[in-house]
């Protein structure tokens, strides 16, 4: 068994070695998508690999693609991560805020919002190389980055979407994109538990339903 999710036991050197790739790899990825290293952060993705976040599903190829193409600046602020490994495959989650530079109601804001990054990784030919990436939405918020602005949103507007990510929304929507309204949050913890299930399948040697 994979023992995802549960408490990690004592690891071999050639475990805690692993760990260090992969988190070294997940930093690496993060911090091309915030510098715009479009060619080295394709280098981090399996031909294969599947991207299902906000506003983009697909390969991982196309990811880092439609990723150079965005005009709205990002960064990603990561916190603590947990990996579990089982054999060639490990899943990480990763705790992550994610802010992003955006204009409202003519005001300039920041958006941001508190998610676990998920990355399914997987050692090919000796090297790991990251299979899957989603997110977990926790909540976020948009605060005028100037302190003498202010922003008047309608809070009955706001509660029209998903709480657990109703500012992307709601920022997604202004900006003409269409809102996908089943995307993993913690406010449906039934979506949670069957994206866990299919972590849990996939570590041990199942295989994934997005594919």
């Amino acid at each position: 068994m994979s023992n995802f999710l549960k408490r990690p036991l004592a690891q071999s050197e050639q475990q805690v070695k692993d760990k260090d790739d992969i988190i070294s790899l997940i930093n690496f990825e993060r911090y091309c998508r915030d510098n715009n290293k479009w060619e080295e952060m394709y280098k981090c993705y399996a031909k294969n690999s599947y991207v299902d976040i906000s506003w983009y599903h697909g390969s991982g190829e196309g990811f880092v693609t439609a990723s150079s193409k965005m005009k709205l600046p990002t960064r990603h602020v990561l916190h603590n991560s947990l990996t579990w490994i089982n054999g060639d495959r490990a899943v990480t989650i990763m705790m992550a805020t994610v802010v992003a530079e955006t204009i409202l109601e003519g005001v300039k804001c920041n958006l941001s919002s508190d998610s676990q990054l998920i990355f399914s990784t997987e050692k090919i030919n000796g090297q790991w190389y990251i299979v899957r990436f989603e997110s977990i939405y926790e909540q976020d918020r948009i605060v005028p980055i100037l302190p003498n602005n202010t922003l008047n949103i309608d809070s009955k507007v706001l509660e029209k979407y998903r709480p657990s990510y109703a500012c992307i929304a709601y920022n997604m929507e202004k900006m003409g994109n269409k809102i996908n309204d089943i995307l993993v949050g913690i406010d449906k913890p039934e979506l949670v538990q069957k994206l866990y299930n299919e972590l849990d399948n996939w570590l041990d040697g199942g295989e994934s339903s997005n594919h």
